[in-house]
């Protein structure tokens, strides 16, 4: 039985976000997959959405006191997974 799906966003070398013809939302990023249904995605989005309003407010605070924070190694800065990726 052939499901219908919506393409809901891509990102190239990243990840998709596509909502099958059962009602559930599929997150996929790299190797991992998120399903949920519409209300949990939503509950998602809003999750993430906070999330990236605090850390955009942490990393201007951090930019406040100087790159003190990123003087220490990835490691301990909770970011070792992703060395490269530095504050614009």
């Amino acid at each position: 039985m052939h499901c219908e799906s919506a393409l809901l966003a891509r990102y190239d070398g990243f990840g998709t976000v596509v909502r099958c013809g059962h009602g559930f939302v599929h997150v996929q990023v790299g190797l991992t997959t998120l399903t949920f249904s519409e209300a949990q995605y939503q509950r998602f989005v809003a999750l993430l959405t906070d999330s990236a309003a605090n850390f955009e407010r942490e990393r201007l605070s951090e930019t406040d006191l100087g790159s003190e924070a990123y003087d220490r190694p990835a490691s301990e800065r909770g970011d070792a997974e992703y060395p490269d990726i530095r504050p614009s």
